[in-house]
């Protein structure tokens, strides 16, 4: 904890947040040369059900919000309790790599959508706004599906599992 009342430091708050128990994304889109760009993403949450509105959270350098907010478009797909590898490749690895061997399918709205998830949403851009270093991207639900399985969970930085 922060020594100092009233005042939390990164870190303090970092360690606290990590005890959030999240499910893990990975947040998808096209540009405009066709291109799939994606990032793993564990800050989404739903909004309201009429209309249905989600949100994510996007760091403000990355490369894949520049893509969202250029082309309006982007899906979040639910990853399943078997895609810790999948969940680190589109957090860590270099953009050009994060899509390589990884089935895909078009969803309606053309978004590339991960073809394993247990759950995916289309969205179009509804809002954006800045709070702190990230973008808040608020998305009108489009298109909603579900597959099959139990969710990919992040907790005190490591990806886990739900017990049954």
């Amino acid at each position: 904890m922060s020594s100092t009342p009233g005042y939390v430091t990164p870190a303090s708050f970092r360690r606290t947040m990590s005890h959030h128990a999240a499910a893990v994304t990975v947040v998808t889109a096209r540009d405009v040369e066709d291109r799939p760009v994606g990032l793993t993403a564990n800050s989404v949450t739903s909004v309201s059900l009429a209309p249905p509105l989600v949100l994510v959270c996007l760091s403000e350098s990355s490369a894949s919000l520049d893509v969202i907010q250029g082309t309006g478009g982007f899906a979040i797909n639910l990853l399943g309790s078997g895609d810790s590898e999948l969940a680190s490749r589109f957090a860590y690895a270099e953009a050009e790599d994060r899509f390589r061997g990884v089935p895909l399918r078009s969803g309606r709205t053309g978004v590339p959508l991960l073809e394993g998830s247990i759950a995916w949403l289309e969205c179009s851009v509804h809002q954006t706004f800045t709070a702190g270093d990230h973008v808040v991207v608020v998305g009108g639900v489009l298109e909603a599906g579900v597959g099959d399985g139990d969710p990919l969970v992040y907790h005190c930085g490591e990806y886990r599992r739900l017990c049954t």
